[in-house]
């Protein structure tokens, strides 16, 4: 092969190569609008559950997190901004969990308080 002929191979070669990269990119900028939505309705679905009454600090993490997701966005880092996301659906999530479990523990205080009441009467009975 020629120099000339080389040097034409090289560059499209590396013209090629910028394709699959900025493909790469491009990719990557979708996953993290893809993630982020999910987050987004992540988050929403914590709010639903009441995780801003049983979970709020939890519910805030996951809350910053996604902005922190979405100012990745802004900045171009497509990696930081999924990396953000995806902590963001696993806190609020884990938000969403919490509430569920403060739900249930109450409602399990309710009962046992109904069966020590329901108790107390019945030790009133006569026998």
């Amino acid at each position: 092969m020629d120099g000339r002929r080389w040097r034409r191979c090289a560059a499209a070669m590396s013209m090629a190569l910028a394709a699959v990269m900025a493909t790469g990119c491009a990719s990557n900028g979708t996953l993290a609008s893809a993630r982020i939505g999910q987050a987004e309705r992540a988050v929403d679905e914590a709010k639903q559950s009441n995780a801003t009454l049983n979970a709020a600090a939890d519910l805030k993490v996951a809350e910053d997190r996604l902005v922190a997701a979405r100012a990745a966005v802004i900045r171009e880092d497509p990696a930081d901004a999924i990396r953000q996301a995806e902590a963001a659906m696993a806190d609020a999530d884990y938000a969403r969990a919490r509430s569920f479990n403060e739900r249930v523990r109450k409602v399990v205080d309710d009962m046992r308080q109904n069966i020590q009441t329901l108790r107390q009467e019945l030790e009133r009975l006569p026998q």
